[in-house]
């Protein structure tokens, strides 16, 4: 009996139930593995970095480097379960948006808990994404998939883009000057389908606020479990680099309604299950929506406290009514994601503050604009915690760099 065999004999889904093994696979799974530890699941993880928290909750984990290729993660992730005599559960994070082939493939090896793969490909092409939310009379910004004329106005973002990284704003020079690189850099199983879809769409450029919504879904019904407000750690070359996350975003009761009507619309026409984020800009005129992340969003980092994120993610998925109680948050929360500005090696012995989480083991090699970790603080106010959060990173790279000086 073949790997592959063995594994859809084992992980028939009729028989997985919530004494059995998770496995968390994504760019980082230390969030989620720390909620399903708190929860009581024995957790597998396979990610990119294998951070120290990660290595402490999991009963077994492997890394996979950024950019490997498929054939890499199935040799990997066969190494965790190949041993598992109960069906393992699958619960996809960041990094799988724009391989929902992949993921389907993956999905024959144990019993998924999390949106489909017809439904993560719907919401992750522009195309009948937007096309979708027009249709349901959803507010979204004009799109075009050829390059706007006048380019003024306009950016231009990678199809199954992340982070923050690929959205760009619009010029002449982009039109012919960066696709071939680009391309270069997309995983395997994207550059043979380069021919057939195109690498970027461009969509008119909002003035507002950006925000996000947490939110758990069962198929049917939505719960909003909380508004966040959302920044970015702009460099030269990425002005729209993912930065960090806080909450609470106080919204104007007009807003949250409408988000809360979006949500229930879109989850019915979709199926979307268990945590999934929404994007969306608020400008004076409404919200305009932007996307949705079907999968758990890093917002959920900020929630540990008020509830069991992981938890409630699974029995949302298995379709069990939504009655969480989410208690009201009283102190402002954040993180944002400290990126090295030099090439660092972390210390042998590395006392790590307590407000750092994902932090890397001894002695790894961090380049220059990598993610070192994330530091999280709490205060009266968003701008209070950008403040803490700024001295907190400079304070981390001393630590990490004592002869220099942080710029």
């Amino acid at each position: 009996m073949t790997l592959s065999s063995k594994l859809e004999t084992c992980c028939n889904p009729r028989k997985w139930d919530l004494a059995h093994p998770i496995l968390i696979l994504g760019t980082s799974g230390r969030a989620l593995a720390q909620s399903a530890a708190a929860g009581g699941y024995r957790v597998l993880v396979a990610d990119c970095y294998a951070d120290r928290e990660t290595r402490q909750v999991a009963s077994a984990w492997v890394q996979i480097p950024p950019g490997a290729d498929d054939e890499h993660w199935r040799q990997r992730i066969a190494q965790l379960i190949r041993t598992e005599t109960n069906p393992v559960g699958l619960v996809f994070g960041s990094g799988f948006e724009n391989r929902p082939e992949f993921m389907e493939e993956l999905t024959q090896w144990g019993v998924l808990l999390g949106n489909r793969p017809h439904c993560v490909r719907l919401l992750n092409d522009p195309r009948r994404f937007f096309s979708l939310l027009w249709k349901l009379a959803i507010p979204a910004p004009e799109i075009r998939f050829s390059p706007p004329d006048p380019t003024h106005g306009w950016l231009r973002k990678a199809i199954g883009g992340t982070g923050g990284h690929h959205v760009l704003p619009m010029t002449k020079a982009l039109i012919h000057g960066k696709r071939v690189r680009w391309q270069e850099m997309r995983p395997e199983s994207q550059k043979r389908r380069a021919s057939t879809s195109p690498p970027y769409y461009y969509q008119r450029k909002l003035e507002g606020q950006p925000g996000s919504v947490l939110f758990l879904a069962n198929s049917k019904e939505t719960q909003i479990l909380g508004y966040n407000h959302l920044w970015t750690a702009a460099t030269r070359a990425a002005p729209y680099r993912y930065g960090g996350v806080a909450t609470p975003l106080n919204l104007t009761p007009s807003a949250a309604t409408f988000l809360q009507s979006y949500l229930r619309t879109i989850v019915t026409a979709t199926g979307l299950r268990g945590l999934n984020g929404l994007d969306f800009i608020q400008e004076p005129g409404g919200i305009q929506v932007l996307e949705i992340n079907p999968r758990p969003p890093a917002s959920l980092d900020l929630y540990h406290d008020l509830f069991n994120p992981f938890d409630a993610h699974v029995k949302a998925c298995l379709e069990v009514p939504l009655s969480f109680r989410v208690t009201s948050i009283t102190t402002t929360r954040a993180f944002s994601i400290l990126y090295a500005p030099y090439p660092l090696q972390i210390p042998p012995h590395m006392v790590w503050p307590t407000f750092c989480y994902d932090c890397p083991v001894a002695n790894l090699k961090i380049e220059r604009e990598e993610p070192i970790c994330s530091i999280h603080a709490r205060g009266a106010n968003i701008e209070e915690c950008r403040q803490l959060i700024r001295r907190r990173q400079q304070q981390v790279l001393k630590l990490l760099s004592p002869n220099k000086t942080p710029a």
